[in-house]
């Protein structure tokens, strides 16, 4: 049922094998839209509404965000001047080796925005012309781009600002996991089917899925699935039951009792609730 709002994937934008692209746009307006990769986007001039996960923020020259694949977003032109940006397309697998060497406080920390990165220009204009042009050693050049991006936007952002601590054994495979969940929420994934991509058994699986992220996988997993209904409910005009099956969920009447529980209102009420 995703496909009632624009949908932009891997296949469809990187044509060459590289984990990324950059595209040089200039907006007068984005619908309401998701995708299966990384997005990361730095306005050029312009200025214009970004509604985020259904909530608004006014962005202009130098501001920036990187989104994941559970976000979903939409612009709206504020002026005659169109938005002028650079629009990044970042494979999941080449993004989520940078979040592994940044360590778990980034897995959880989108969508990352920020305000003063118009400094970083001059590295997407290097990595447009590496990924239009390949050449001996580009796929190296493109992750060391992305890299020294992704590291200077977390920065910003103050992404695991906190003390550095010993990564305990195993620690990889539940982030893997936790990123999983989180790019397949809307999928009818179940524990064990994560717990296998995880070579683990399905018991401890569980116990340290809990212990990693504070909260047990079936929780975590409803948590990621209502947060997207909400977005989708306070972003776009889908009807309760489209925004059920959008999110992953296959009950309607499973999903009114978890939104209420959540939010203290009916589903339907989700059209209004985020814009007052």
């Amino acid at each position: 049922m995703t496909d009632l709002i624009e949908r932009y994937t891997v296949e469809s934008l990187l044509p060459v094998d590289l984990g990324a692209r950059v595209i040089r746009q200039r907006l007068t307006s984005a619908g309401v839209h998701w995708h299966d990769y990384y997005e990361l986007c730095l306005v050029l001039s312009g200025t214009a509404e970004h509604v985020l996960n259904g909530e608004p923020l006014t962005i202009g020259a130098g501001s920036a965000f990187l989104l994941s694949p559970a976000d979903l977003h939409e612009l709206r032109v504020l002026g005659p001047e169109p938005l002028d940006c650079y629009n990044t397309v970042i494979e999941p697998a080449l993004m989520e080796r940078q979040l592994a060497a940044l360590g778990p406080a980034s897995v959880h920390g989108f969508p990352w925005r920020a305000d003063d990165f118009g400094g970083a220009g001059p590295d997407l204009r290097r990595l447009r012309a590496e990924c239009e042009e390949p050449r001996l050693g580009s796929s190296l050049l493109v992750e060391a781009l992305v890299a020294g991006l992704v590291v200077e936007l977390a920065r910003r952002c103050d992404v695991g600002s906190g003390p550095r601590v010993r990564r305990p054994a195993g620690e990889d495979q539940l982030r893997d996991a936790v990123l999983f969940v989180d790019r397949h929420f809307r999928e009818p994934i179940t524990l064990a089917d994560v717990a296998a991509r995880a070579h683990l058994s399905a018991n401890y699986f569980s116990e340290r899925f809990r212990q990693f992220t504070g909260t047990p996988f079936q929780l975590y997993l409803q948590e990621r699935r209502l947060r997207f209904a909400r977005s989708l409910l306070a972003a776009s005009a889908l009807s309760v039951s489209e925004v059920c099956h959008a999110s992953g969920f296959n009950s309607l009447s499973h999903f009114g009792r978890a939104y209420r529980r959540r939010y203290g209102a009916a589903p339907s009420a989700g059209h209004e609730s985020m814009k007052m």
